[in-house]
């Protein structure tokens, strides 16, 4: 029975699912699909899109937990005090947590924690006081108790080393995939527009972002700007964000579908994503593998992730926000191309099969101690 992973999927909680909640479904769906010999055992809501379908993959056991009907505290509850008990009665040794937080006391236990930021750490003034007064108890202690650590991006394992003080060697990097967003169908290019995706939180710098296109729409007239996302409670207001939303040519086109979200980056004229902070940066590649030129911020992960494929801002000035944007709306079609070439190139360089086979050696080490 040593080689039983319980894989922690209470993201499937998320009604409209995206950053952390994405990528933990399609790193857990990459686990489940690998070439393996470990038996996982999934603990996570069926009527999450693509759960289901995991029962039916052999050396793999799915726990339904209604997550979906409960509150968000009943859910991290059941994290802390009933997570490790159930996944030691159905034979599990290891416990892997996808989404920073997991139970303070792991128990008998092994365990396996994907951090992906330490914004509610390093950046309070972002969030509500509570978020970040929950997230110190729901997160550091797990963290600092577990066998190893995996960032996805070496920006944030620095912070992870630095800030936490979790020693090298239990930290290890494993990076995000992408998974091909549905082919879309093609939005009318009458009128060009930006376009952004992130939800109305401070770090995401909506509001530069809007000042600058109204800088940009002077000469351009008839462009928009197009924001993807919700507000989110965990987050403090943003002064001034809601009479920039306000603003003409600025749409907001609340929550996509991945089909819509395709179509939207496809058929944009520049995406940009001028991110203060990030642990990976996940809409950058989305866009490159669309062929979208992408313009996003020269800080945290960002460089990382967009390589020389994106052209590189300083995402506190307005102006650099303005320039950058202009020059792709400037570029003749060959400069175009090659930057859309390059994004492409750097988009297939990230794979959750790849992430997939990654974890399961860390599981194997660390089962092997």
């Amino acid at each position: 029975m040593k080689n039983v992973v319980a894989l922690n999927g209470r993201f499937t909680r998320a009604h409209y699912p995206s950053g952390t909640q994405v990528a933990s479904f399609h790193l857990f769906d990459a686990l489940v699909r690998a070439s393996r010999e470990l038996e996982i055992v999934v603990f996570a809501d069926p009527t999450f899109p693509g759960v289901r379908d995991w029962a039916e993959v052999p050396r793999t056991r799915l726990v339904p937990v209604p997550f979906q009907r409960w509150s968000r505290p009943r859910c991290q509850l059941w994290e802390q005090a009933v997570f490790t008990r159930q996944a030691w009665r159905k034979g599990c040794r290891l416990a892997h947590h996808p989404m920073n937080t997991s139970p303070a006391r792991p128990g008998p236990l092994k365990s396996v924690v994907t951090l992906h930021d330490l914004n509610f750490f390093l950046h309070p003034e972002w969030h509500r006081r509570i978020f970040c007064w929950a997230y110190r108890w729901l997160a550091l202690p797990g963290l600092r108790r577990a066998d190893r650590v995996v960032t996805i991006s070496q920006y944030v394992r620095s912070q992870a080393e630095r800030f936490l003080g979790i020693s090298a060697d239990r930290l290890r990097t494993i990076p995000n995939g992408l998974v091909p967003l549905p082919e879309p169908e093609p939005l009318p290019r009458n009128p060009p527009f930006v376009f952004c995706v992130g939800s109305y939180q401070p770090h995401k710098n909506l509001a530069r972002l809007i000042q600058a296109y109204q800088r940009v729409r002077a000469e351009f007239g008839d462009l928009e700007l197009r924001i993807a996302g919700l507000p989110e409670k965990r987050y403090r207001v943003d002064p001034g964000l809601g009479e920039l939303l306000q603003q003409p040519g600025v749409r907001r086109l609340g929550y996509l579908s991945p089909a819509q979200l395709a179509a939207h980056y496809q058929g944009a004229s520049v995406f940009c994503f001028p991110s203060l902070e990030e642990g990976f940066g996940l809409p950058v590649l989305e866009a490159m593998s669309l062929g979208t030129p992408v313009v996003t911020s020269n800080v945290s992960c960002l460089p990382e992730t967009a390589g020389e494929a994106a052209l590189l801002v300083n995402p506190t000035s307005v102006d650099d926000l303005a320039r950058a944007i202009t020059r792709v709306l400037r570029m003749s079609t060959k400069e175009k191309e090659d930057w859309v070439n390059r994004g492409k190139d750097r988009a297939r360089l990230f794979c959750w099969g790849v992430a997939a086979l990654e974890y399961l050696k860390l599981y194997h080490e660390v089962l092997d101690e």
